[in-house]
């Protein structure tokens, strides 16, 4: 058979014998092949009629069906035309698809018009809609689409993806974007495709991604889906990878439609290698493409006939994809939080066939039921419980599943509460009967929460059941040898005693929404959470649940405290006796057998208190004790149940003085334990002891100052959080008492802000956010510090910071004007600091250019952005003020980006349209017009700017600044004396500047006369001015004397001499009971001895440096 090919040039015509052809090749020949004479009229007709399809096209779609029927309907007829012609030899025949090269250049013609036309014009976008539907249908309806030879419909296909390939690398961007646009729809009708014009089309595509127009990425990029592999498993070239590269678009491309349509066809076909990357775009920017990642991976899960995705997100998706897919329940938008309920119920009504405890169970709730102080665990678990109360919404707690019963996996599911459901009951149906009692609690439907809570007494048999379980568990475990520890069987052991504790732990807070008007109840859940809480085996964990169950159960915080306290001393008579670890002290740190009177001293005043006795100065003194390190599984328990109550009262400790005993006998020698964890709980129980009574806050604030230097960054955390507590509660004020002053703390804050660790700064910043909103810090030393921290480059990997601050400045001034006046204050000075840092930094992309911190601050000290409040005004001179420091500082400072910026701040100073003060505006005018006088600007651009800004200021102001021409020669000399007052300062300013330079040699307008290229030149070369104060780092701002804080020796600056030695031990109060001063004695003997250790470990490092 003949290889059939496009039209040949420069062939002759020759006539075929009739000897050589039998009658039916000549019919054959009659209908195929004729003189091309014969069809010039047919081929222009065709044209014609194609030409009207296409302009017929533009006018609506809803006739495109018809209109493709009609072009393909052509291209059939002018695909029969040919021409038949003999080669030279007469052997061979060519034939000569004339129709088909008519009707292709006729198609040529409607797009060399159609690639000019630019983006959104309707007209255009329908004809490259017609034409994608034609090559579509005629790829379908291919009479020849079974043969193995080329087709006119490939052929044609073929010829208008080289075409049009032609235009990627136009000059025009509109026929770059139509080239691809076209090129998107063709390549989507071709089935097959030559390898290397699939390589060149590729080349090409993966080249026009790049694309600086947005539009041309986009359309390259619908193209380009085309060329992904069909198998994850084919190699790619790793310089031209398509998934690759889409991936990239996807993630990082500026434009959202961009990113938008690359994630819509990748969620099409997703796969192994572009889930990951489809997830990473939960967290763009753009709400729309946040809404289309759950729309489209839902859509997937429910495609037809087969889904894309599969219904169980356990086989698609690992443990942590789903906890970030389920993040969406929290976002800003409606819309996104709507979808992602519409996925996770999708999951739960397909994927597992409406079981929501088979969803719960591929969400590992026991590995974040034990999370209590992670923040991300937390919001897992609240992720997870949304789900489960919009299904319980939509749903209920019906179990009932219409499934089929020949079904081999149909399961019957036991009645929810049945006895069969307790009895097998495990941590999804614990959390499941927690969180739907929660849900019907807070909508007050007393109907479903009957059905859904069990009976006080049976819920409290029903717990002691399960820790009896886990108890023996938890036994058999401890006594395994440790060669068995590695086995299956414990392993699996450990896993039910885990799956115990999370049941136990939800049971408890079912406890705290049980009514308990029945006495008999009531009773048996106090007498159970009581011996759980003296149990050894219970776990720490489940502790702060039975305790909160304990203070509902309980007549008030007296009673419950009182319960508390007694069972810790019942605990306690259990301790280990040891001689080594029970010495007994007074709050001297004198041994009692000194004073000769143990055998005649008084017995202990009351259970569970400290011991006091009484010497032979009838002084009373406090017996110090501790820690065994024996004993150290119980004292941890006890500190922790200690801590738990103490987080649940708020009454004071002075109101129950058996807490004394506890702090004086537990919580003391916890803190001066070396064991981590122990003296870790121990400061925890200090602080809140502090919160609750401000004289134990007063005696053991150097404790926490000590440990915020000398601890571990988790511990440092912590106490620091301690630290900021009690300032919250107390005041900065209450120190004062010991002598340290608001000055001494601003000092403290100021260095925990320095620090190195990025989570202890994070911290400090927030703990310092707060106190400043409140009120209760108004240093605007303080607040230059945040603000110097927060565009530090030291600062830019530390997010969590940068998070706080950026909401805490904006927030902060915007409320008062107050607060916009103490930032205005220190916006300069902060600007000046920062200009320095950023000139000696050699990675400028770590730092905002000082141009643009210098608008941040002005725009968070702009008067009209202020929330007004009731009986509060807003300072309409803030910014005039500003303008006069810029002014002032244009004298002082040479620099000329400096001078620039400053300049650059002007225009964008919101002044009134009316002021009162007419004194500071003439003052303003002065130092504007004596400016170019003084201190002329070298640059055009901020002369510029100043002049306007002069202009508009006395356009503005004209009546304020003019003079009345009608005054009297009395009055004129009466009101230049009353200007000459108003404008002293600026006018002794003014002086104060030319003595300074007078001092210095020529003036500047002198030197720029003399050189009349100096103004060309940076004028800080010319003039020798006075010097500006050197530029401080971020780290030399406030440098802390932590002595102070621990009663050291103070030095304030090298000028001035040492600070008076203040005492270690508190000041008692007059009124204060014996008991309690023994006890804050004892605290300020635990502080001194803190600090003799603090002292050692600096002399130590001081002679290591000597040496």
């Amino acid at each position: 058979m003949a290889r059939q090919t496009a039209g040949t040039r420069g062939k002759k015509k020759q006539t075929i014998p009739e000897s050589t052809t039998n009658e039916k090749e000549k019919e054959k020949e009659k209908e195929t092949t004729t003189r091309p004479s014969q069809h010039e009229s047919t081929l222009t007709s065709l044209t014609n009629s194609i030409l009207t399809l296409f302009n017929k096209s533009q006018h609506s779609i809803t006739s495109h069906r018809k209109l493709v029927n009609n072009l393909h309907s052509l291209f059939l007829s002018s695909a029969a035309i040919r021409e038949q012609l003999d080669n030279e030899d007469g052997n061979d025949k060519t034939i000569k698809l004339i129709g088909e090269k008519n009707f292709t250049e006729a198609c040529y013609t409607v797009l060399d018009n159609l690639v000019t036309t630019k983006k959104g014009v309707v007209e255009a976008d329908r004809v490259v809609r017609f034409f994608g539907a034609f090559c579509a249908f005629a790829t379908e309806h291919d009479p020849h689409k079974e043969s193995l030879d080329q087709t006119a419909t490939n052929r044609f296909l073929l010829h208008s993806i080289k075409y049009l390939g032609r235009g990627f690398e136009a000059k025009n961007k509109f026929v770059r974007f139509r080239c691809c646009q076209l090129i998107a729809y063709v390549v989507n009708s071709l089935e097959e495709i030559d390898d290397d014009l699939f390589s060149d089309l590729k080349h090409k595509l993966l080249i026009r991604i790049h694309d600086k127009e947005k539009d041309v990425r986009q359309q390259a990029a619908i193209a380009l889906m085309n060329f992904r592999p069909i198998n994850e498993e084919e190699e790619e070239d790793s310089e031209e990878n398509v998934n690759d590269a889409l991936i990239d678009l996807m993630m990082r491309d500026p434009s959202s439609e961009v990113r938008r349509t690359v994630l819509h066809k990748l969620c099409e076909t997703p796969s192994t290698t572009t889930l990951p990357a489809i997830l990473t775009r939960l967290r763009d920017i753009d709400p729309l493409i946040r809404k289309m990642v759950y729309r489209d991976l839902y859509l997937a899960t429910l495609a037809k006939p087969e889904p894309t995705l599969p219904p169980d997100p356990s086989h698609c998706f690992s443990l942590d994809q789903r906890y970030t897919i389920l993040k969406g329940l929290k976002d800003r938008e409606e819309s996104v939080r709507k979808e992602t309920a519409n996925l996770a119920n999708c999951w739960i009504k397909v994927g597992f066939k409406e079981n929501i405890e088979t969803f719960l169970s591929i969400m590992d709730l026991i590995s974040l039921g034990f999370g209590e102080e992670d923040e991300d665990e937390k919001n897992k678990i609240e992720n997870i419980e949304h789900v489960v109360k919009t299904w319980l919404t939509n749903h209920g707690l019906d179990p009932s599943i219409d499934l089929d019963d020949d079904d081999p996996e149909h399961v019957q599911l036991d009645e929810f509460g049945s006895d069969t459901w307790w009895s097998n009951i495990n941590p999804e149906r614990a959390f499941l009967l927690r969180v739907a009692a929660e849900h019907y609690k807070s909508f007050s439907d007393e109907t479903k929460l009957d059905e859904v809570m069990p009976v006080v007494t049976a819920l409290a048999f029903r717990m002691e059941h399960n820790f009896q379980a886990l108890s023996e568990l938890l036994q058999t475990v401890e006594h395994l040898p440790d060669s068995q520890m590695g086995d299956d069987q414990t392993a699996e052991k450990v896993q039910l005693a885990a799956q115990k504790t999370f049941v136990l732990r939800e049971l408890l807070t079912v406890a705290m929404l049980a009514d308990y008007g029945d006495e008999i109840g009531r009773r048996k859940m106090f007498s159970l959470l009581r011996d759980l809480v003296s149990d050894p085996l219970l776990p720490h964990s489940l502790i702060p649940g039975c305790l909160e169950v304990l203070l509902k159960l309980s007549t008030g915080e007296r009673d419950f405290m009182r319960v508390i306290v007694e069972l810790v001393q019942e605990l306690r008579c259990n301790l280990d006796t040891d001689p080594n670890f029970a010495s007994s002290k007074n709050a001297d740190g004198v041994s009692n057998d000194s004073d000769g009177d143990s055998d005649d001293s008084e017995p202990d005043e009351g259970a569970g208190e400290a011991s006091f006795r009484k010497g032979k100065d009838g002084k009373l003194k406090v017996t110090t004790f501790t820690l065994n390190p024996a004993n150290a599984d119980l004292d941890s328990r006890c500190l922790e149940i200690v801590k738990s109550l103490l987080e649940r009262v708020s009454g004071s400790i002075k109101d129950n003085t058996s807490m004394f005993g506890i702090v004086h006998e537990l919580i003391v020698p916890a803190v001066r334990c070396k064991d981590t964890p122990i003296r870790e709980r121990g400061l925890v129980c200090l602080g809140l002891c502090s919160l609750l009574d401000k004289q134990i806050a007063l005696d053991s604030f150097g404790v926490f100052v000590h440990q915020v230097q000398a601890a571990e960054v988790d511990l440092r955390i912590k106490v620091l959080k301690i630290v900021f507590d009690l300032l919250l509660q107390h005041g900065i004020d209450f120190l004062a008492e010991k002598g340290h002053g608001p000055e001494r703390v601003i000092e403290f804050l100021l260095y925990s802000l320095d620090q190195d660790s990025k989570e202890v700064q994070a911290t400090a910043a927030i703990g310092i956010s707060k106190l400043m909103l409140s009120g209760i810090i108004t240093s605007s030393e303080v607040l230059q510090m945040l603000v110097l921290v927060y565009f530090s480059p030291e600062t830019c990997d530390n997010q969590k910071l940068r998070q706080c601050l950026s909401y805490f400045l904006p927030v902060y001034c915007y409320c008062s004007s107050v607060n916009q006046r103490r930032m205005q204050s220190m916006m300069l000075p902060a600007l000046d600091v920062l200009s320095g840092v950023y000139d000696d930094q050699e990675d400028k992309s770590e730092m905002l250019p000082p141009s643009q911190i210098a608008l941040q601050l002005v725009d968070w000290t702009d008067p009209s952005k202020v929330v007004v409040l009731p009986g509060c005004k807003v300072d309409w001179e803030l910014h005039l003020d500003a303008a006069i420091d810029i002014l002032r500082n244009l004298y002082r400072v040479t620099e000329k980006d400096e001078r620039k910026m400053l300049c650059q701040m002007l225009p964008k100073l919101t002044l009134p349209d009316t002021l009162d003060n007419v004194k500071k505006l003439r003052g303003l005018s002065l130092l504007i017009s004596k400016l170019d006088e003084k201190r002329p600007l070298t640059d055009s651009i901020s002369r510029n700017v100043l002049k306007k800004f002069h202009t508009s200021l006395e356009k503005r102001f004209s009546e304020q600044l003019s003079e009345d021409p009608e005054k009297t020669d009395q009055s004129e000399t009466e009101g230049d004396k009353e200007e000459e007052d108003d404008l002293k300062e600026y006018n002794d300013f003014l002086e104060e500047f030319n003595e300074d330079q007078d001092g210095n040699g020529s003036s500047d307008a002198d030197d720029l006369n003399s050189d009349p290229d100096a103004a060309n030149d940076d004028y800080s070369a010319k003039v020798v001015v006075k010097k500006t104060p050197t530029k401080k780092t971020i780290k030399s701002v406030a440098k802390i004397s932590m002595a102070s804080l621990r009663n050291e020796e103070v030095t304030d600056s090298e000028d001035e001499g040492p600070a008076p030695r203040r005492s270690g031990r508190p000041r008692a109060s007059r009124h204060a009971d014996a008991k309690v001063a023994a006890v804050n004695e004892e605290l300020a003997s635990l502080i001194g001895s803190s600090t003799d250790e603090d002292e050692s470990s600096e002399d130590e490092e001081t002679e290591k440096e000597d040496q």
